[in-house]
């Protein structure tokens, strides 16, 4: 009895620090993308040009800060579209042909206090389709979850949250992108370090608290032939002309993923 007094409480400390450090990796893995496959299909994912070391699953975690930042498409700060941290300084253009690079960019700056910080971040993969027969596939990308902080002014980073989404290989200034935003909430209060601009971009609603966008039927991709791949360039930012854009969402993370259903 007297051991097991000791052995218990122990046993009790290791299983909860088991299950910290569960959670907070599956936290900070904040962007997965699955190819979800039944029976005869085989789509796959790739973050290399050459098609090389393919897989179901992508799982791309983001290191570094992603700070308060905006898009200009007006082309009003230089030759292509800008993301910045403050006006003025601290300026990087979107490469042009984003959506012709490979795997994980950024457009980056060091702050000493920080490490790295983001203004943007973005991720180019390829879908593949190994089966032996056109498939259809949906697609859907999630709002998994957030690691947030109880505060008085209800909103978080999702709030902030800008999502561009490229199909294919256009440039910026082709404007076939879509940017999606969750929408407006007339019940969250704006808070006085809120210092909102206009943006000089359209965005559509998140399609709820916890989707991003669904392409279902015919919205989806529709007789993906065998061997056929298709390229997508995902864009992030958190938009600092949002009104919700106040400290008081410093440090909360969201977590991501897309899905690729064939049937």
């Amino acid at each position: 009895m007297r051991l097991s007094r000791i052995v218990i409480p122990i046993a009790l400390a290791i299983s909860l620090i088991f299950v910290g450090f569960t959670v907070y990796a599956d936290d900070a893995q904040n962007f997965v993308i699955r190819a979800r496959n039944e029976g005869e299909i085989r789509l796959s994912l790739t973050m290399n040009e050459d098609l090389s070391s393919q897989t179901s699953v992508l799982s791309v975690p983001f290191t570094g800060t992603q700070t308060a930042t905006t898009f200009d498409p007006s082309n009003q700060y230089g030759e292509y579209e800008n993301f910045f941290y403050e006006e003025g300084q601290n300026v990087h253009n979107i490469p042009n042909n984003i959506a012709q690079l490979a795997g994980q960019h950024a457009g980056t700056f060091h702050e000493e206090e920080s490490g790295t910080s983001f203004t943007y971040t973005a991720l180019s993969f390829w879908l593949v389709n190994n089966s032996d027969r056109a498939v259809d596939v949906d697609i859907v990308m999630n709002l998994d979850g957030l690691l947030t902080y109880a505060n008085d002014y209800n909103h978080h980073i999702d709030d902030v949250l800008r999502v561009m989404v490229i199909e294919d290989t256009p440039l910026i200034t082709d404007e076939t992108y879509t940017v999606y935003a969750k929408a407006e909430d007339p019940s969250h209060p704006y808070h006085e370090d809120a210092q909102a601009q206009p943006v000089n971009y359209q965005t559509t609603d998140f399609l709820s608290d916890r989707v991003i966008f669904e392409k279902r039927g015919d919205l989806g991709l529709r007789d993906f032939a065998a061997g056929a791949i298709k390229k997508f360039t995902i864009v992030l930012w958190l938009e600092g002309n949002d009104e919700q854009c106040t400290n008081h969402i410093f440090g909360e993370r969201a977590k991501l993923s897309i899905d690729f259903i064939g049937y």
